[in-house]
């Protein structure tokens, strides 16, 4: 049951890394005109999300040992 979810939040936060690099990149080379958002900010907001996805999965395998036992 461990080894399962260590692939599952590792496959998880490697999606999300790989998915917030690409659409910044795409995000920053577009030509339109008005404001664009800092890199520190979706950084920021990265990690937060990063962190929100392993307190589910945490809370997901808490609950499954609980079932469980």
């Amino acid at each position: 049951m461990f080894a399962n979810l260590k692939y599952v939040s590792l496959g998880i936060l490697v999606f999300q890394t790989t998915s917030l690099v690409l659409t910044m990149r795409y995000s920053r080379t577009l030509k339109e005109e008005g404001p664009r958002y800092l890199s520190s900010t979706a950084v920021v907001v990265a990690e937060l999300l990063k962190i929100m996805a392993c307190i589910l999965l945490v809370y997901k395998d808490s609950m499954a040992l609980r079932f469980s036992a």
